[in-house]
């Protein structure tokens, strides 16, 4: 409560020594005391005793006024005192840091001047004046520094003298106003920093959705800046924080935007909005610290923040209808959303550019609503707008992406199910050979299989190969070309004709996709006769096999092909691997090569496999070897 004392109680006697007044009681409030000073620029604490004599100095009301007086300035107020009073104070309402307060030359305990990475926005400092009466000489002396362009002009200092009881009461008022200021947006802006959170662990979760981590920074960045702001706004954070944290997280939160809408939408950002994205920074850079100096008037990095900002929004927005109207129908979803912050932000700056240029009108645009005791922030609003809007976008996207791994998963499951097939679980035992098999999927489900069948004569069938694709529908493939296979084996077919069976099987059974395909037929004293379909040709003993490789099966029914027949002697290795041991390539793109892998093909099966893995997996890994022992022994 604030009530206008009579006159008659005090005689602000700048100009002349100030007259004794007897008066009653002191009334139930406050009496502001703006009026009647008289201020010098400068820094001399001489000015600060009783007796010196100010009569030269400019009387004015207490500044600083429009940003003008930064620096150092004194200001002086000469009052009167009743002799008998009730324990008086003053609240002194100004940049927390800014001005040290002199009673009768002594200076007071309290208020204090601060380096400016410490100054804060105004706010209320309850000061005892003990022992006060008659004449008494106020003065302050005061320091806005030039780096704190956004307290300069919002920096004017206010003094209200009362009982200390009213004084209390006033300050306790003012504090309060200023904490429901902040508390709405607060509360919107945790829940936006916690949305934020939950959307980075999604992120690391689900690694392949960009867009949970690029809406999750930009929440994160947008929330946490505009926060910021408020609170510093309200004298609870000083303008540093505000400056080198509030300020750019407008501009990197922007990149953020960008980054999460073309991510939503599945579209590589392109090179114009690179290059918008890089002069988002040169503020950063180049603007900040010249602003903090005083360099860049206050009004004219706002207009840099407002050219730069809103057109890029607006922009985003048409992008999205566009992609929209082209079939993209997520799109349509962050249309209005995506436009919510960013013009809220403009429209404060617009509002802070008119009260700096001292249009009225076009500074009430700054200005916070009411609802009861709280003020709220346009960007308030509309943060909660965004945050409610992109939190139904989102929730219908986990939907679908979470539907979509479902299915995956299904698949996956499956694909493993029908691999178990592709590849045996263990080698059977073939009289007169040793085998080995190495076996490493470049992915969770891969494409190789090998599969070795004891044919009716004695002989043995080893098939090598590899279908095209990856996942479920090469897994099904492969099973059909398996399946296909172990039929045909039973009938008893070289491996040339099997192969041209097969071919004809796949080739109908199949839309697309091929399969490659090595067939070795062995008998126990080491004739081999061998039909390749496409495939890698075997080695043996570190040497090439020549074979004549025909198409591989699926892509063309009338495909035929050739045998070769040669023998093993007892100790000799055949070797049999896909081209993911031959396509192994390290980071520079070498690849492991024909030449390294014949010198290593007369090593153990996974010796062969764990090279090439080492040199750099690419594809699917299947090494098969068979040694020829001797007949009549076995070996698993």
């Amino acid at each position: 409560m604030r009530r206008i004392a009579p006159l008659l109680l005090w005689i602000l006697a700048p100009l002349a020594p100030a007259q004794t007044v007897h008066v009653g009681p002191w009334p139930n409030g406050t009496l502001e005391l703006n009026e009647g000073w008289r201020v010098h620029d400068g820094d001399n604490t001489a000015w600060a005793r009783p007796d010196f004599d100010d009569s030269g100095w400019q009387a004015d009301t207490l500044g600083p006024q429009n940003g003008e007086e930064t620096g150092s300035w004194w200001y002086r107020l000469r009052l009167q005192v009743p002799a008998q009073h009730a324990a008086l104070a003053l609240m002194i309402t100004g940049g927390d840091g800014t001005y040290e307060l002199y009673v009768n030359g002594q200076r007071m305990a309290g208020p204090e001047l601060r380096r400016p990475l410490l100054v804060t926005y105004p706010k209320e400092q309850m000061v005892p004046l003990e022992g006060a009466a008659g004449t008494t000489e106020i003065a302050l002396r005061t320091f806005v520094p030039s780096s704190s362009m956004f307290i300069a002009d919002r920096g004017a200092w206010r003094v209200e003298i009362g009982t200390a009881e009213a004084i209390e009461r006033a300050q306790r008022a003012a504090e309060s106003a200023r904490e429901n200021a902040v508390i709405f947006g607060a509360g919107v802006y945790l829940l936006s920093v916690l949305a934020g959170l939950t959307l980075l662990i999604l992120f690391c979760l689900q690694r392949d959705h960009r867009e949970y981590l690029w809406l999750g920074l930009y929440l994160i960045l947008v929330a946490s800046g505009t926060g910021v702001f408020e609170i510093f706004t309200a004298g609870f954070l000083p303008c540093s924080a505000n400056w080198f944290w509030a300020a750019p997280a407008v501009y990197l939160g922007m990149i953020a935007q960008i980054e999460f809408v073309f991510s939503f939408v599945g579209r590589r950002v392109s090179r114009g909005w690179r290059i918008y994205e890089g002069l988002l920074f040169a503020p950063l850079i180049l603007g900040l610290v010249p602003a903090w100096l005083g360099v860049i008037t206050r009004g004219l990095f706002n207009i840099d923040e407002v050219l730069l900002i809103v057109p890029a929004a607006i922009a985003l927005s048409v992008l999205l209808l566009v992609w929209y109207r082209r079939g993209l129908r997520e799109a349509g979803w962050l249309i209005i959303p995506s436009l919510f912050p960013t013009l809220s932000v403009a429209l404060n700056d617009v509002g802070i550019i008119g009260a700096y240029m001292g249009w009225k009108t076009v500074a009430r645009m700054g200005n916070s609503l009411h609802l009861g005791v709280f003020a709220v922030q346009t960007f308030d609003f509309a943060g909660l707008l965004f945050l409610l809007a992109i939190g139904v976008v989102m929730f219908f996207r986990f939907t679908r992406v979470s539907r979509e791994q479902a299915r995956s998963a299904a698949e996956l499951q499956a694909a493993r199910e029908i691999q178990q097939r592709l590849v045996p679980t263990a080698l059977p035992q073939v009289a007169g050979y040793t085998l080995e098999a190495a076996y490493f999927p470049a992915e969770e489900v891969g494409g190789d299989f090998y599969q070795v069948l004891e044919q009716a004569d004695g002989g043995t069938l080893i098939v090598v190969g590899d279908v095209s694709g990856k996942g479920l529908k090469a897994a099904m493939t492969g099973t059909l070309a398996i399946g296909a296979l172990r039929t045909l084996a039973d009938e008893g077919l070289k491996p040339a004709a099997l192969l041209s069976r097969l071919n004809r099987q796949i080739a109908r059974g199949q839309e697309g996709g091929f399969v490659t395909c090595l067939c070795v037929r062995i008998s126990a004293q080491g004739a081999v006769t061998a039909a390749n379909a496409g495939h890698l040709a075997p080695y043996r003993n570190g040497e090439e096999v020549a074979l004549e490789s025909g198409l591989p099966l699926g892509v063309t029914a009338e495909s035929e092909y050739s045998e070769t027949m040669f023998r093993l002697e007892p100790g000799e290795m055949l070797t049999l691997l896909s081209d993911g041991v031959v396509e192994a390539q390290r980071a520079g793109g070498e690849m492991l090569g024909f030449e390294r892998t014949r010198a290593i093909s007369g090593q153990s099966a996974d010796a062969i496999a764990q090279e090439a893995r080492r040199f750099g997996q690419q594809d699917d890994i299947t090494v098969l070897t068979l040694t020829l022992v001797g007949a009549g022994v076995v070996h698993a």
